[in-house]
């Protein structure tokens, strides 16, 4: 609800034009005042704990910022649940 609500003040109030969107949502929601959670067992993220795509245990994975890196990564996840 907070960015739902507070998204207009990011986007008039912070310099996110050069931002990627993680690191746009990050510093929005600490702009909007919004607490963290440091859940990571939720997301495979290959820049600080791993992204193994298989693991079936993660609701997402994160960086894979072109196309075939995407690809591979969803494939994997996609397989790896049946």
């Amino acid at each position: 609800i907070a960015y739902a609500l507070g998204s207009w003040k990011c986007g008039t109030q912070l310099p996110w034009k050069s931002w990627g969107e993680d690191y746009y949502m990050t510093h929005c929601l600490d702009f909007l005042g919004v607490g963290r959670i440091a859940d990571f067992g939720v997301v495979g993220d290959n820049v600080c704990t791993g992204a193994n795509c298989a693991d079936t245990y993660k609701g997402s994975f994160h960086p894979f910022k072109n196309i075939a890196a995407w690809t591979q990564c969803w494939t994997q996840a996609t397989v790896a649940k049946n």
